[in-house]
């Protein structure tokens, strides 16, 4: 990473540079993880150094996507906005353009994890969204990256009191992919007093591309988060939502779902941190494999001391379609009060063969019996969204599903 070092002091030294600073220097205070935390960590999906290098130190290069037939309120390209609609009650910006004008709080969340230092870094690109309170907004935001092109992104929503918003993200690639690019974007969230947001977030990037997501939100009082997130691209993914309940009687559901075949490596994970009274956090994620792919759900439900009277779930279950592809699930439960309810479950399973018999039995095929079935346990969960368009999205992958 020394290529990087001198690239924070020339092209990345903007008002945001100590911000990058800070996060890089916990980026190189952060081991790699070892392989000491269980047997299965080694499976884990692996985002090498040389990965992180390329994501690091890449830059994006100007791009347009076709936006002739395309249905959107928000059109970016590598990183910059290429077109926009006006929103009433809306402002959407590059973040590059407004980085004088966000609020503190924003500096002050640096993330986690070791990938995720390193995106807060290098990001040289995203957009800011900002919402004024007491408003109903549907925005759909449509986003291409370069399939040649290695970078990463920061991206910043900030939704004002009693505002009702339905975000539609989704994430693709333009152009030929090859040779491995790693493409970041870290996306945090903040929802003041009563704000509520369905997001609807949807990958469905070349399998050339190397994909690492954050998505960190921030609740306060009596708001409310519902994420309906799926990956159905990228060679290898890493995907981690989790979001801070900081506000007393606010609540955080997630519907998760993920398609792997051939080589895909994908990684989810979703945790809640539950810190507000009364809280609830509710968790839910599908997963179907195929191929020599590997699937991984991990996540927590962490209800700390405070947090009493609050309830948190986890519930993860994945289909293994193929003798040669390799799924695991490990949802863990960190409860610091005993006045709370929590529970959490897994599944790895095949498909039901009795299932598949009766339905042989009523004159379908094998083959469109098993997607038959494979469509409803996905769709069960994705259905529960209020966007028509991302849930005939998801319908269409199960039904592409191949035997």
């Amino acid at each position: 990473m020394e290529q990087f070092s001198d690239l924070l002091k020339t092209r990345l030294k903007d008002p945001a540079y100590d911000f990058r600073q800070d996060s890089f220097l916990n980026y190189l205070k952060t081991p790699k993880r070892s392989y000491k935390e269980s047997p299965t960590v080694k499976d884990y999906v692996d985002i090498s150094e040389k990965d992180l290098e390329r994501m690091a130190t890449g830059l994006y290069k100007p791009l347009k996507p076709a936006l002739k037939g395309r249905e959107y309120d928000v059109m970016i390209g590598n990183g910059r906005i290429i077109s926009k609609k006006e929103v009433s009650g809306v402002k959407i910006s590059n973040i590059t353009d407004v980085l004088s004008e966000l609020p503190s709080v924003v500096w002050e969340k640096k993330g986690k994890e070791r990938e995720e230092f390193l995106i807060n870094a290098s990001w040289s690109g995203g957009y800011f969204v900002k919402i004024d309170g007491d408003k109903s907004v549907k925005l759909t935001i449509d986003a291409y990256n370069d399939g040649m092109d290695s970078g990463s992104e920061k991206n910043i929503i900030l939704i004002g009191k009693f505002s009702k918003v339905n975000l539609v993200e989704s994430r693709y690639t333009e152009g030929e992919a090859s040779g491995n690019p790693t493409q970041g974007k870290a996306t945090y969230i903040f929802l003041d007093e009563g704000a509520s947001l369905e997001y609807n977030y949807l990958q469905d990037k070349n399998t050339a591309v190397n994909d690492i997501t954050y998505v960190r939100t921030f609740q306060e009082k009596s708001s409310n988060f519902k994420i309906f997130h799926v990956n159905h691209g990228s060679g290898k993914l890493l995907f981690v939502n989790e979001s801070t309940q900081e506000g007393d009687e606010s609540d955080y559901r997630v519907f998760g779902a993920s398609f792997s075949n051939g080589h895909q490596a994908i990684d989810v994970r979703d945790s809640s941190f539950q810190i507000g009274k009364s809280t609830s956090a509710d968790i839910e994620v599908r997963g179907v494999v195929k191929g020599s792919s590997t699937t991984i759900h991990r996540g927590n439900i962490d209800i700390e001391l405070p947090s009493i009277l609050s309830t948190g779930f986890y519930d993860s279950k994945i289909l293994l379609l193929s003798k040669e592809g390799y799924a695991n699930s490990k949802p863990a439960l960190i409860i610091r009060n005993n006045n709370t309810r929590s529970k959490h479950g897994s599944a790895i399973s095949s498909v039901d063969k009795e299932q598949i018999l009766y339905l042989e039995s009523r004159g379908i095929d094998e083959k469109t019996a098993t997607t038959l079935i494979t469509g409803g346990f996905i769709e069960s969960i994705i259905e529960k969204s209020n966007n028509k368009k991302f849930v005939e999205t998801v319908q269409e992958y199960s039904k592409d599903i191949n035997f």
